[in-house]
């Protein structure tokens, strides 16, 4: 793993390990961020799903009132978060 802050030239060293010794890059950041946002996709669609079809609400003025976006009550982040992390770096 390489760390350092940005602009120290640490994607050129990862670049250059990687031709040396023929290895694959893994890039964390990027894979937990989309597994991140994939995995609240599917869990907004199962919440959709389950709740089935309501009908809109409307304000006072005619307008519909947006739905909360949020996580359920008991939803573990946290827990959610290395779960993820162990299914990234399984899959590499």
């Amino acid at each position: 793993m390489i760390m350092g802050t940005k602009g120290a030239g640490i994607s050129t060293q990862i670049k250059k390990l990687c031709e040396k010794y023929k290895l694959e890059e893994l890039c964390l950041k990027e894979a937990f961020t989309a597994k991140m946002a994939e995995e609240k996709e599917k869990r907004a669609r199962t919440k959709l799903l389950s709740n089935g079809f309501k009908a809109p609400v409307i304000d006072e003025e005619g307008n519909p009132v947006p739905e909360e976006e949020g996580e359920d009550e008991e939803f573990d982040k946290e827990a959610h978060e290395k779960e993820l992390m162990k299914m990234i770096l399984d899959s590499n």
